[in-house]
């Protein structure tokens, strides 16, 4: 009965989104069937800093248009912590930076899912910008788990996955997954568990669309430092259920940030240099991370190349690096 129920509320999800995007004007992308390969971002674009967050989108938009004059335009990005709320100065940051590709003539359609926070006053949540059709888009709520940064403060916190549909002209249609999964938790008894009900729920979502079997791709800020035993388990959870690490398959490396060797190329949290990168209750900088991935499964896409980006004194945009794959797209 229950799992009844499960699949009753994704089909009305889904027929309810379905309704709602089919009456809007979106951007499309013929562009990518003729390049053969997807371009896909990935960037935590840090709540806590309010002050140069404008400067901290324009670099991104910048970043974006450069891309898109070399022939290589970012069709997807997964954002996580984008923030809301008179508290925050602005009404969705995520918007904020559709409306700077906007003013560069780039077109992105705009998927929010609202995560914690309090309504109308300051709210944190996880976003997907697209030059391709959304179709739809859904979501669940993680476990609750509550973080302590430090030894002795608590922080109740939901987390949340998404799941947004997008259509390629002469390709297909992807289910583009974006999470963000708990920080200063215990990576076994909480990340964890917060990981099964994120792969559960990328299970019954696909399992749901039994008939149209289209590839997958997963990303966002995972918080998994794989120099960790703990958060080794939340990885294989993922890698088992048959999803590709990009950026590690391409550069051919595990944990892929050793502080120890000086080995930062891969790191995309607390990257030595920049500014942003310090525990925000204890203004200590932590260790160099590799905590941001891009996934992708099934048999119609394969990595072409990845690289951690905005990791320079030009480029500092967050505590976050981002991470870009390149995804090839077979017909």
């Amino acid at each position: 009965m229950k799992s009844i129920i499960k699949l009753s509320t994704l089909a009305l999800l889904i027929l309810m989104a379905n309704f709602s995007l089919a009456l809007s004007w979106q951007a499309q992308c013929p562009d990518v069937m003729e390049r053969g390969h997807l371009n896909v971002l990935t960037i935590n674009v840090l709540f806590s800093e309010v002050e140069k967050r404008e400067d901290r989108l324009a670099i991104i938009a910048d970043f974006m248009e450069e891309q898109e004059q070399e022939g290589e335009p970012i069709d997807l990005v997964l954002l996580q912590e984008v923030v809301g709320g008179p508290l925050s100065g602005t009404v969705n940051s995520a918007l904020d930076l559709k409306n700077l590709l906007a003013e560069r003539a780039l077109e992105y359609n705009l998927s929010y899912r609202l995560a914690n926070g309090v309504p109308k006053i300051f709210m944190v949540g996880n976003a997907i910008l697209s030059r391709c059709k959304i179709l739809f888009t859904i979501s669940k709520t993680l476990p609750f788990v509550t973080e302590e940064p430090f030894e002795g403060f608590e922080i109740p916190l939901r987390r949340k996955v998404m799941m947004s549909r997008v259509r390629i002209p002469g390709f297909g249609k992807i289910n583009v997954y974006n999470t963000h999964l708990c920080a200063f938790c215990a990576p076994i008894a909480e990340r964890l568990k917060q990981a099964k009900v994120l792969m559960d729920f990328i299970e019954d979502v696909e399992d749901f669309i039994w008939w149209d079997k289209n590839p997958v791709i997963l990303g966002g800020d995972f918080n998994a430092n794989l120099n960790n035993l703990g958060d080794i388990f939340v990885y294989a959870l993922i890698t088992h259920g048959g999803f590709i690490d990009t950026y590690a398959t391409h550069n051919d490396c595990f944990s892929c940030c050793i502080e120890e060797q000086e080995r930062f190329d891969g790191c995309t949290w607390g990257v030595p240099g920049n500014p942003y990168a310090f525990n925000p209750f204890t203004w200590q900088r932590e260790e160099a991370k590799r905590i941001d991935y891009i996934f992708i499964k099934g048999k119609r896409i394969r990595t072409q190349e990845s690289f951690v980006v905005f990791n320079s004194d030009l480029y500092w945009v967050s505590d976050h690096s981002g991470v870009l794959t390149r995804i090839g797209l077979l017909p």
